[in-house]
């Protein structure tokens, strides 16, 4: 059994997680057979909020420490709201060696990313994370027209979404990447640079460059998200979340039970080099080449 031991719950992302895998459908069956999340340390949440997350995704124990949470589980998932928080968990779940998932933003700096990297090129296990927002199943279908030139040559596109620059947890990093890592996953990995134009602190766009053409990602407090590829023939596609979370889930299940030893986390991070070109542009109110 795959004892999924939880870090953080002030996001309602523990919640979600937590009933995707412990409560069964309506005739009584697990969406996953071999997988339950076991435990929580609510390390950065209040007591109230913690004993409503674990009646609500069916969580049966609570620990005060990480070495309680060993006890009763053998992966983990870091969901605490603020990514600067999320590696010094990381860094020590990975060096012992157990599956883990690092909720969006994976990390916040380029010197966590250069130690995320080292981390991995020693790594025995698997390491998977980010916004689940790259394994939503109509961003795969477009995903897979695209490659299939559905479209013709791609011309360029825009994502539009929400995002906050003046968020209380880790500002622009913490809505930025479910856009972001839309963007990497339908259009490439190799964007070139960033400029940021500002209209105000959630109502902003983001014009990255990529070899050929470019796409925008344009933040307005929209909701759904919309993702518009420009081609020979476009497309404009409403993005219906809801599955993120069983989705991804089953992502990292799936990793796990075919012990995907991570060394490269160079996808996983990429989201954070391109925040951190952003948050530069808009610093200096220019073009940043993504480093």
């Amino acid at each position: 059994m795959i004892k999924i031991g939880l870090i953080g719950t002030q996001s309602m992302h523990a919640r979600a997680f937590a009933g995707v895998c412990n409560i069964p459908d309506e005739a009584g069956n697990y969406r996953f057979s071999d997988a339950r999340v076991t435990a929580v340390y609510g390390v950065d949440d209040v007591d109230e909020h913690v004993k409503a997350t674990m009646e609500k995704g069916n969580i049966p124990v609570r620990v005060a420490s990480m070495e309680e949470l060993y006890e009763h589980c053998n992966a983990f998932m870091i969901l605490q709201r603020r990514g600067g928080e999320h590696l010094k968990y990381a860094t020590e779940l990975i060096k012992k060696g157990y599956p883990v998932f690092i909720d969006k933003p994976v990390c916040c700096s380029a010197t966590e990313i250069e130690t995320l990297k080292a981390l991995a090129g020693e790594s025995k296990t698997v390491i998977c994370g980010g916004s689940g927002m790259k394994y939503n199943q109509q961003i795969r279908e477009l995903k897979r027209q695209m490659e299939h030139q559905s479209f013709g040559d791609i011309l360029g596109g825009s994502i539009h979404h929400s995002a906050d620059m003046d968020s209380p947890y880790s500002g622009i990093f913490f809505y930025l990447p479910h856009a972001v890592e839309m963007m990497l996953e339908l259009f490439g990995y190799d964007p070139k640079c960033v400029k940021t134009v500002v209209h105000s602190h959630d109502k902003f766009t983001v014009c990255v460059k990529y070899d050929g053409y470019m796409v925008n990602l344009v933040m307005s407090n929209c909701a759904p998200a919309c993702v518009i590829v420009n081609g020979r023939k476009s497309m404009v596609t409403q993005i219906d979340s809801s599955d993120i979370f069983r989705e991804t889930m089953g992502q990292f299940v799936h990793a796990i039970e075919q012990k995907v030893i991570t060394r490269d986390v160079e996808k996983l991070v990429k989201h954070v080099a391109v925040i951190l070109a952003v948050k530069e542009s808009l610093e200096d109110d220019s073009e940043v080449e993504i480093s």
